[in-house]
């Protein structure tokens, strides 16, 4: 492979893989000046800024500059640059400007992608090693964006990125994270590109396929002790060591059976590294609290390891029921942090308000050709698709269903569509709530408690009087929306930056039109996510499932009386202060500080305060910890502060 091929495959996305965007743009400002002096297939030197960049035919990753910057630097991405715009076999000196009108000569591999579907199953085992069971099943947690002439492949834990330059080897490619886990993620990146391609593995591959007989006996002791020496080890200096171990658990073939837990350990991983690295975003309580929630699903598992909800798994029980007559509201796409994903489709029944749900999924590392977006518009009980049944009244004559409501997709299942849903009987329904004291006591009374809190997300049809523009959270990285009752209480939406287009129209609508949302608990917060807008229209109603459509322009007259509403609001304003929610806050911040130095005296007025507040259960638990400073019953204190914070965020109106 010549270095001109090479040159020509390095885009600027791929030079922001190779350093970061505030080099590149201190290279562009140079790249005028620059001088090639010799660029042949095997090397090239250019001068910038007075100082020497010699590129050998290995690429940009082994070039040297004379300048005193260690590792990258600018001058060697203003080198590319010029080079970019080359043609190779420079005998004399040359300046950049006048290069970069040659036609360059165009590269003959294939690009990033078709290079590693080609690629030797035998050479990629080769290049991974002992690394290669692991990365098999990493490589379904991966999220991968298309580029040019490069691929890059996200994860989430580690936390890291991987870009694939066309004509590169493996060993080559870019690599930003942790540099112990260089070589699993880019072999885990590898699998998930020629996964997505459709490259089947070979039957000596190891896939990430659910073995649930594998996980109660003894991998959960293992699992609870590491949880415990996390807290010394984060808390006093060595992080390190339980982001490695979290990711080893979560990644073994061995608790692929139980995804809720999988996710949980992929994010404590993440939060050591953040812990290991100093970042901001780092939270001690907050660390405690989602440790104390792994453990307690730990010792849960044991108890129960077959509970489909505690397993977090799609997988039910189904069994014959009686003929009902159902809203087909819409469907949300959805994925874990272990790599399953999938679509689930939310029916009401409105005689009895019961709800239902009929999910399509795949596991970690299962059908690499399943997408949510695929299965949206796949046929689904003889009548149609998830796309043509959301916003219409239907029947099933045969449903096969699970205690929880949850419908069999299966051809057992046959359903007649009855036609669109229509505008008056849905809006005069009482389900469709205008009161969000309404909306939070259904909540409390459907969301379960404990570990069942929150399993799963809770579907709930709002009409809000009004919905404030958005504004960007830089905290939590999401954009949220005030959706407003008629008394002015205020219910927080959010959405990823990722979704905002399909959102940008959502508050034109109001009033004057519903909204489907799902509630579910994350971080100990209480999410409302938008799945589907409901639009009169005539006698029935238009309905946009927002995953997959932007929501439609409003009218002229639902955005004027949101803005006279929204002054309204302004004048009247709202107390919606929690005195409870702050104390578990510094319940939790105040047990962090407790695993970096002991301090008996805080935790005494701790338990004091507690037991004036009447939460006797923390109180007696904090004096014990008192007495017994554990890491099981730091985390059990810390599970009771988790438990508080998620019952007040259900009563909280923000």
């Amino acid at each position: 492979m010549s270095l001109s091929a090479l040159v020509a495959s390095f885009d600027d996305e791929a030079l922001v893989a190779l350093a970061n965007k505030g080099l590149l743009r201190r290279a562009k400002k140079s790249e005028s000046a620059a001088r090639v002096h010799d660029f042949n297939d095997k090397s090239a030197t250019v001068e910038v800024d007075g100082f020497q960049v010699d590129i050998p035919a290995t690429g940009p990753q082994s070039a040297t500059c004379t300048c005193p910057a260690p590792g990258m630097c600018s001058h060697i991405l203003t080198a590319m640059l010029a080079l970019r715009g080359a043609n190779p076999e420079a005998s004399q000196p040359q300046n950049a400007a006048a290069l970069k009108e040659a036609t360059p000569e165009p590269p003959t591999d294939t690009g990033a992608i078709a290079g590693l579907v080609a690629m030797d199953t035998q050479l990629l085992e080769k290049f991974a090693g002992a690394d290669f069971a692991p990365a098999s099943t990493l490589a379904a947690t991966a999220e991968i964006e298309d580029r040019v002439e490069a691929a890059l492949v996200r994860f989430a834990s580690p936390e890291s990125s991987v870009t694939f330059v066309a004509n590169q080897p493996l060993s080559a490619a870019l690599f930003k994270g942790p540099s112990t886990r260089k070589r699993l993620v880019v072999a885990a990146a590898a699998l998930a590109i020629r996964d997505r391609e459709g490259v089947v593995r070979s039957q000596a591959t190891p896939t990430a396929t659910p073995t649930p007989a594998s996980l109660a006996t003894d991998t959960l002791p293992d699992i609870a002790q590491t949880l415990e020496a996390a807290i010394t080890q984060v808390f006093l200096g060595s992080a390190a060591l339980t982001q490695e171990r979290l990711l080893d658990l979560a990644i073994s073939a061995k608790v692929q059976s139980a995804p809720r837990l999988t996710g949980h350990l992929h994010s404590l991983s993440t939060q050591a590294g953040w812990a290991e690295a100093g970042d901001i975003r780092f939270d001690g309580g907050q660390f405690l609290a989602a440790l104390a929630q792994a453990y307690a699903l730990v010792k849960a598992l044991g108890q129960s390891p077959d509970d489909p909800d505690l397993l977090g798994i799609a997988r039910r029980n189904y069994a014959p029921s009686p003929a009902v007559s159902l809203w087909g509201l819409g469907a949300n796409a959805w994925a874990t942090p272990s790599g399953a994903r999938g679509l689930t489709f939310y029916l009401l029944n409105p005689e009895t308000g019961a709800w239902h749900s009929a999910t399509s999924a795949r596991a970690a590392g299962m059908d690499a050709t399943f997408t949510p977006a695929r299965a949206y518009d796949s046929p689904i009980w003889g009548a149609g698709s998830f796309s043509t049944l959301s916003g219409t009244a239907l029947s099933l004559d045969a449903p096969h269903m699970d205690k929880s409501g949850q419908l069999s997709i299966s051809a057992k299942t046959v359903a007649q569509v009855n036609g669109p849903l229509q505008a008056r009987a849905f809006w005069d329904s009482p389900l469709v709530l205008d009161d969000w004291a309404a909306l939070v006591a259904t909540m409390q009374e459907r969301m379960g408690h404990g570990l069942r809190r929150g399993a799963v997300p809770l579907p709930n049809l709002i009409k809000p009087s009004a919905i404030d523009p958005p504004q960007f959270d830089d905290i939590s990285q999401r954009y949220l929306w005030q959706a407003h009752d008629a008394a002015g209480r205020a219910l927080t939406l959010s959405a990823h930056p990722k979704d905002l287009d399909h959102l940008q129209s959502l508050p034109s609508h109001f009033p004057g039109a519903a909204l489907l949302i799902l509630s579910f608990m994350s971080e100990d917060a209480l999410h409302h996510k938008a799945v589907t807008l409901f639009v009169p229209k005539g006698d029935a109603l238009s309905t946009t499932n927002l995953d997959f459509h932007p929501a439609p322009e409003g009218n002229l007259l639902a955005r004027a009386k949101g803005g006279l509403r929204k002054g309204l609001r302004k004048w009247q304003g709202l107390d919606q202060s929690n005195p409870h929610l702050s104390f578990a806050a510094q319940t939790l911040t105040a047990l962090a500080e407790q695993c970096r130095h002991a301090q008996p005296e805080a935790l005494a007025r701790l338990a004091n305060q507690a037991e004036a507040r009447q939460l006797l259960l923390l109180a007696d638990r904090l004096r014990l910890l008192q007495d017994h400073p554990s890491p099981a019953n730091v985390l059990a204190a810390a599970y009771l502060c988790r438990e508080l914070t998620a019952i007040e965020a259900l009563n909280a109106l923000d």
